[in-house]
């Protein structure tokens, strides 16, 4: 085996040993890399209360104090809007019952009565060509699969800890990395070594903090964008709450792909069950639609790739790949981490034509 041959086997071997090392380390990883997301997020408003001469701890503690006073709010304001639901669920269900079940102008009986129709006559199908038992022989059947609502509910609940658990160790990480600032970026630029790789370590370290910055405010500015433009169009369609569909909508938006369909399926299901009808159904899930493409296709991938100095190839493979690793916290990681990589890679010699295949 030749030196090249034997050095790409390495080389492949390696890559190989750290995808399973980053794949395997997802509880671990995802947490950590989350709380440096969040801190980078939350350090302009820690900023904005330090001008006003809080020591950084107060200033932190009282940050958090007003975070959890507005998601405390929100889930009233959410508990409110999910009682009204359920008051009105009997009679939107009768009514959605009514509207399917009614005949058509042109004198067809309506959905349900058809489908009621099809699944009699496929079942006397399926009887007529049943082959015929003896008389002494017991046909034996299957045992059904039953819902179990207490599986259901422990299966929830172990879930609900898991998720809880998780939101924790992150608010703890990000409240430990706010209140000491910058002491582990100066730790990390002091491990450097030599006076020149401590200056490239500072130098790439303020790079990933000024794109990831403008990441941030890209993609809240674009999450506005489309909370705004999704609630009003839905308040132009006549869907209720159309300022709360707006907000849901804004919020899935900052998970790529699967976000924006979540929001467009939950608005469809909303209108139908408000407005009982195909059309105004098809109003509502139009808009929604109209909203996520244009977004997806046009206003996201050029502000993001401009804020990241990222190709539109490069997002959307990074969204891929950290997808498949860890899930919707990968969607959430991805372009931040390429965002990274690429700033690490325009400023080391090795990495320069790494950098040069991410860069628009």
């Amino acid at each position: 085996m030749t030196l090249r041959a034997r050095g790409s086997v390495i080389a492949l071997l390696l890559v190989a040993g750290v995808i399973f090392v980053l794949r395997e380390g997802e509880p671990v990883f995802v947490p950590l890399l989350v709380s440096v997301l969040a801190a980078y997020a939350l350090e302009p408003f820690v900023a904005a209360l330090m001008r006003l001469r809080m020591p950084r701890g107060l200033a932190v503690v009282v940050l958090y104090v007003i975070i959890a006073a507005s998601a405390i709010g929100l889930a009233r304001i959410a508990q409110t809007e999910a009682n009204g639901f359920v008051d009105d669920l009997p009679a939107t269900i009768r009514d959605l019952r009514t509207a399917l079940a009614k005949t058509s102008w042109s004198g067809r009986p309506g959905l349900i009565e058809r489908l009621r129709r099809t699944a009699s006559e496929v079942q006397a199908t399926i009887d007529a060509a049943a082959v015929p038992v003896a008389a002494d022989v017991k046909r034996v059947s299957p045992d059904s699969t039953h819902f179990d609502i207490r599986d259901a509910v422990l299966s929830a609940g172990r879930t609900a800890v898991a998720i809880t658990e998780r939101l924790s160790i992150i608010a703890l990480l990000t409240f430990l990395l706010l209140v000491t600032g910058d002491f582990y970026k100066r730790k990390l630029a002091m491990l450097a070594g030599r006076r020149d790789d401590r200056q490239l370590t500072i130098e790439v370290i303020r790079t990933i903090d000024r794109q990831i910055e403008r990441y941030l405010v890209v993609r809240f500015l674009i999450s506005v964008l489309v909370g705004t433009a999704t609630g009003i169009g839905l308040w132009w369609v006549g869907l209720a709450h159309a300022a709360i569909w707006g907000v849901l909508a804004g919020v899935l938006n900052t998970l790529p792909f699967i976000g924006p369909t979540v929001a467009v399926a939950l608005i469809t299901c909303g209108a139908f069950l408000q407005f009982h009808d195909i059309e105004s159904t098809a109003a509502a899930a139009g808009v929604s639609t109209l909203v996520a493409m244009l977004e997806g296709n046009l206003v996201s991938p050029w502000l993001t790739g401009r804020a990241g100095e990222l190709n539109t190839v490069a997002v959307f493979v990074s969204v891929l790949f950290w997808g498949w690793m860890w899930g919707i916290w990968g969607l959430l990681l991805a372009v931040p981490i390429m965002v990274s990589i690429k700033a690490a890679a325009d400023h080391i010699d090795g990495l320069q034509p790494f950098g040069e295949i991410l860069s628009r």
